[in-house]
């Protein structure tokens, strides 16, 4: 029976009629359909308006009430009230929330969002090294940022409450899955009469985040300096992805939830959303002995989905949580701490859904009057349904990020200690086998030549000079002097011949016939010229032993794909694998698996983890494009054979205990 202790009140003249009810005890105003009052008061409500209000707490029977235990998952901090903040600040963003002010800040939210898609290719490339960014960039910077932008976030929906005339409640943290997010309690916004005014407060916070989304947006674009792009870049992911995914999904207690709730007139939008999937899914499988009637009308329907499509999201979401926090347990030594985390968790989940099944089949609650014979079949079924979709082989995927390159580019290498001279050849030029590449010269060298030559012709005027003494003076008279001198002749013509040889050396031509291209799948930088050209190692010193450039014959470009060691029993020849290039965002491009390398171990890593590279050919493309395409970050997704879940959950288990 409802408590005596309520109040309700009329707040619009609508067809509908809508009253406010008010729980003075919790503090909580929930707005419901004149017509759902009057029949909770009258007690012809049906049985799942008054498992509604048992949610909310309106009956004498308020143990019954779920929402009242505790979860370590869904902790609640009050801090206190920031009502007298939030009037104060009401009064001075007039610029922010007016009319006029609302208009100005949605047209330039939907100009940097017009930017972002006109630069797709810049924030692609950009989240193909966020990764490396958040590794090295300082975690309590971006965790101040992520605590600021939800302050605010918060903020706007106390000064919006207070704008429409509303009072602000309590502030405070919530932990959600171990993650701190702040709090505002605008409740009192149900007395308002206008939907628009309870909407506006609903999405305030997520319409001053995107406002800094598109100020970080033209920050991020106009910025030179890339700490500076790297952090506006944060801010844009933080405050206009995470937002809208998030806080506007309705399909998670967050903003966008409660703005659904009050569209479609719900008291408890998650509550009746679940009574509404037992009355158009469970109640026809259990049969006419199930408490709950079959429900056929569109609402019903409507509403059974939205809890199938949160349920399944909110799997989702604790699934991609769990997954980061074991990769950043990896990144600092704690898997196994984490792991155990994560199996407490995964316990008290299991264990609750082991309790709701357990109840339906010993028979209690709304299973009541179900037969033991319908249970026990329900049960075998549902079983029976569990092992094959947990047996069942599935295709699965990885992605992995790698980069384009011409692998079978042959090398060109320069001597070692000679000086560029001259280059005739540029990045992207074709030449032909046994073209000058380069011409070097040697001091050293020069000299050399130059006292040998001049030996020589010392050796063979002493020789001419002595065999010319011989025929004056007689056969033998000087014939050991000539001999010697013809001697010395032939010495230094083979130290010339060696030292020409390597003179030779310094006239540079091309291997093979094919296109330049740097040696490294990027060009090299210097910090006095900036991007190292072939033509700026004029007059410098050959002194490195890597290669100066490459020629590839056929210009093949490959995509070289980074793939965690733990993935290669899996990874086969021919596999299939569909990627993305930052240099052509908009083609999506098939491959295959063409060659795998042996897994490099990281030794000096404490967590022993290794990876290897494969391998994919990519499609022939012009030789102008060749060199745009060179270096540039690659997306992808590698078809791995079909495994189960089951299977699969072994692999990970395996590998998160280091086999």
């Amino acid at each position: 029976m409802l408590r005596h202790d309520l109040t309700s009140m009329v707040v619009d003249g609508s067809h509908r009629g809508v009253r406010i009810v008010v729980d003075e005890i919790s503090g909580r105003f929930t707005r419901v359909s004149n017509d759902l009052w009057q029949s909770l008061c009258s007690g012809t409500a049906t049985e799942d308006e008054w498992q509604q209000a048992r949610q909310v707490g309106w009956t004498r029977h308020r143990s019954e009430a779920k929402s009242t235990k505790f979860s370590p998952l869904y902790v609640r901090l009050t801090i206190g009230s920031i009502d007298t903040v939030a009037q104060h600040l009401a009064g001075v963003t007039g610029w922010l929330f007016g009319r006029r002010a609302v208009m100005f800040w949605a047209t330039t939210i939907l100009f940097a969002f017009a930017l972002v898609i006109s630069h797709r290719q810049q924030w692609m490339a950009s989240f193909d090294s966020l990764g490396n960014f958040f590794a090295q960039a300082n975690p309590i910077v971006l965790g101040g940022f992520f605590v600021a932008t939800k302050v605010i976030h918060e903020l706007a929906h106390a000064v919006m409450c207070r704008r429409v005339g509303s009072r602000c409640g309590s502030v405070g943290v919530l932990l959600l899955c171990g993650m701190p997010c702040p709090f505002c309690d605008v409740s009192d916004t149900a007395r308002q009469p206008s939907a628009w005014r309870r909407a506006s407060v609903m999405l305030a916070g997520i319409y001053v985040e995107l406002i800094i989304a598109s100020i970080a947006t033209f920050v991020w674009l106009a910025a030179r300096d890339p700490s500076v792009a790297w952090y506006a870049f944060n801010l844009m992911f933080v405050c206009g992805i995470s937002t809208l995914v998030f806080n506007a999904n309705p399909l998670m207690r967050y903003d966008g939830y409660f703005v659904l709730s009050d569209w479609i007139g719900s008291v408890n939008l998650r509550s009746e959303a679940r009574s509404a999937f037992r009355a158009w899914v469970v109640a026809p499988i259990a049969g006419p002995g199930y408490r709950i009637r079959f429900s056929g009308g569109v609402r019903t329907g409507c509403l059974a989905l939205y809890h199938a499509a949160s349920t399944l999201y909110r799997l989702v979401v604790l699934v991609a949580i769990a997954s980061m926090g074991l990769a950043l347990a990896d990144r600092i030594h704690l898997r196994s701490a984490m792991i155990a985390l994560l199996a407490v968790a995964a316990t008290m989940m299991l264990f609750r859904t082991a309790r709701t099944w357990a109840a339906a089949i010993i028979g209690r609650g709304d299973w009541g009057g179900v037969s033991s014979v319908r249970r026990g079949g329900i049960l075998i079924g549902g079983a029976a349904l569990s092992l094959m979709l947990v047996g069942m082989p599935l295709p699965r995927y990885r992605s992995a990020i790698g980069h384009v390159d011409a692998v079978e580019a042959v090398q060109v290498f320069l001597p070692v200690d000679s000086i560029v001279a001259d280059v005739n050849c540029g990045l992207g030029d074709h030449v032909h086998s046994g073209t000058t590449l380069a011409l070097l010269s040697d001091d050293r060298m020069k000299i050399d030549l130059a006292s040998l030559r001049g030996k020589i012709r010392e050796a063979e005027a002493i020789s001419w000079i002595s065999r010319r003494f011989e025929i004056s003076n007689g056969a033998g008279s000087g014939g050991s002097r000539s001999g010697v001198a013809d001697a010395e002749v032939v010495h230094w013509n083979k130290k010339l011949a060696s030292i020409q040889i390597r003179a030779d050396k310094n006239d540079v031509r091309a291997p093979v016939s094919g296109m330049v291209l740097p040696a490294e799948p990027t060009l090299p930088n210097d910090s006095l010229r900036g991007t190292m050209m072939l033509a700026d190692y004029v007059g410098t010193l050959s002194t490195s032993s890597k290669a100066w450039c490459r020629i590839s014959p056929d210009g093949q470009l490959h995509a070289v794909l980074q793939v965690d060691a733990r993935d290669r029993n899996h990874i086969r020849l021919r596999s299939a694998v569909r990627m993305t290039i930052a240099a052509r965002p908009d083609e999506v491009i098939d491959s295959w698996i063409e060659s795998v390398s042996s897994i490099d171990s990281d030794a000096g890593s404490t967590v022993r983890r290794g990876g290897f590279e494969v391998l994919c050919p990519l499609p022939m493309v012009d030789s102008d494009q060749v060199m745009a395409m060179l270096g540039s970050q690659c997306r992808a997704v590698v078809r791995l054979p079909n495994q189960s879940l089951a299977g699969d959950a072994w692999q990970k288990w395996k590998g998160w205990n280091g086999e």
